[in-house]
C-alpha cells in the first residue's frame, strides 16, 4: 500500500457516506479492492481522530467516526497530490 493510501480511502469514504463505524469503513474499503486488516482500520481511525482529521462519537459501545473540518482540508490536499502524481507519471511515460 502506498503512503497515505489508507488515509485517503478512509477520508473519502467518510466524505461520501457520512459517519460510520470502523467495521463499515473497513467493508467499504475492502469493496474498493484494498487488502486490509480490521485491526489496522481501527488503529488508523484512532490515529486520524487524534490528528484531528475525524470526529468520534460513542454509540451503544461502538465508536462512530465522521470527517472534521481539518479532515475535509486534508482530503482536498491528498486528492490534489494524487492528481499531480498521476499527471507527472502520465507525462513521464510519453
Amino acid at each position: 500500500m502506498e503512503y497515505n493510501q489508507l488515509k485517503l480511502g478512509v477520508l473519502r469514504e467518510l466524505s461520501v457516506k457520512g459517519a460510520m463505524d470502523s467495521s463499515a469503513i473497513a467493508a467499504a474499503l475492502i469493496a474498493t479492492g484494498l487488502r486490509l486488516d480490521m485491526h489496522a482500520i481501527r488503529m488508523a481511525c484512532m490515529r486520524y481522530y487524534r490528528q484531528g482529521l475525524l470526529t468520534r462519537e460513542r454509540r451503544f459501545g461502538v465508536y462512530t467516526y465522521g470527517l472534521s473540518e481539518r479532515g475535509v482540508r486534508r482530503l482536498a490536499w491528498l486528492e490534489s497530490t494524487a492528481r499531480e502524481k498521476l499527471t507527472r507519471s502520465g507525462r513521464g511515460g510519453s
